[in-house]
């Protein structure tokens, strides 16, 4: 695209408003699912996000990502996820759905509308963007799991000579050189990476030391969700210490056949040389940093933070009066972070919010467009 044409998806930055009874940081999946929610129960409130477009962040992922939870287990509030319910949708795909479900329930998203600050002022809170200010009496902090890609200290160890991306970055294998390829971090995203990227590279994984048993995606015909959602397992309070499980993971046939290597976790970069903890070296032409992510929080207001900058919530009702969280990472359960479970915890939160609204009393809410009553 040239440089003097405008990209058709980029809307307008649309005015912010003074005042607004409530908030909502983000418009992704969990701030979509608690407008829905609030718009039920008739609170007045507004999405703010910090991308051009709805759904933004999920165009930006590698082309073939999928899914791990079947179209059934991918919807939001009020709208089940298009298509048959036994497929694994494309991220594209989840970008088209977030949009159609903004438009379909008439969510109030204000696009290009990154909250650089939020401050406790009085009785409510300020979110300064660089398009104004904004007052709102209470505020949902719904910007997700995944800030900012996370990258090892040691990394600084490798030579510039090895081309580096990390998983946020990625989009395909045309991106990478020839040659060896090491994969670092084997959770879901790096290990649906290392089996695309065995069709075309000499693959090496290296491996974690607390990663769970892999879990098929279908289980007797069913999609292993529904064997999770069945038990109750998804509901249940969250262990943290336990590591969260690879599903449908193909990487163990591609070893047997050859195709991909492991090795130990990656310790230390040593010039073109990564070194793993089991003691062996490899040397790559690429490296994928599938390291994860942190969390950024350093735009709320301090007293908002533990001592270790983390937000103070309960269940995501966060320390200071009328502040709420909604997307974090196993925030009540397993599914407090996944597309298709996040809805339970966002109706806790709204639940929240409309009892402060009414002054400690709660409504029915109204039923929404494309729901039955």
């Amino acid at each position: 695209m040239r440089s003097d044409q405008a990209d058709p998806r980029r809307r307008p930055v649309e005015e912010l408003p003074a005042t607004v009874p409530v908030a909502v940081v983000g418009a992704g999946q969990s701030g979509l699912a608690v407008g829905y929610h609030l718009r039920r129960a008739g609170v007045e409130c507004v999405l703010l996000d910090a991308g051009d477009g709805i759904g933004e962040s999920w165009e930006r992922r590698w082309d073939s990502l999928t899914l791990f939870t079947s179209a059934q287990f991918s919807g939001l509030p009020g709208l089940p996820f298009p298509g048959p319910a036994a497929r694994y949708p494309g991220k594209d795909e989840v970008a088209a759905y977030l949009r159609d479900y903004a438009e379909r329930f008439e969510l109030p998203v204000l696009a290009g509308h990154r909250v650089r600050s939020l401050r406790r002022d009085g009785d409510g809170y300020v979110l300064s963007t660089a398009h104004g200010e904004c007052r709102a009496g209470q505020v949902v902090i719904a910007t997700g799991a995944f800030g900012v890609p996370r990258i090892p200290e040691f990394a600084a160890g490798l030579s510039g000579d090895v081309f580096t991306l990390h998983t946020s970055d990625y989009r395909g294998p045309e991106q990478l050189p020839p040659g060896p390829v090491v994969v670092v971090g084997d959770g879901n995203s790096g290990r649906q990476i290392a089996v695309e990227l065995a069709e075309t590279h000499s693959v090496v994984l290296g491996c974690g030391e607390s990663v769970s048993p892999p879990l098929p995606q279908r289980v007797v015909g069913r999609d292993m969700f529904w064997w999770m959602s069945v038990l109750g397992v998804m509901s249940l309070p969250v262990n943290m210490q336990a590591p969260d499980p690879v599903v449908g993971d193909r990487v163990p046939e591609l070893v047997a056949a050859g195709r991909i290597r492991t090795v130990g976790r990656i310790v230390a970069a040593e010039g073109g040389e990564l070194l793993a903890a089991d003691g062996e070296r490899v040397k790559p032409s690429t490296v994928i940093w599938a390291t994860g992510y942190r969390t950024d929080w350093s735009w709320l207001d301090p007293e908002m933070l533990d001592e270790a900058g983390q937000p103070l919530h309960t269940e995501g009702v966060g320390a200071l009066p009328g502040s709420y969280y909604l997307g974090l990472y196993r925030m009540r359960t397993r599914g407090s972070a996944l597309i298709g479970f996040v809805g339970r915890d966002a109706e806790h939160i709204a639940a929240a919010i409309t009892t402060a609204a009414h002054g400690g009393t709660t409504t029915t809410p109204a039923t929404a467009e494309g729901e039955p009553s």
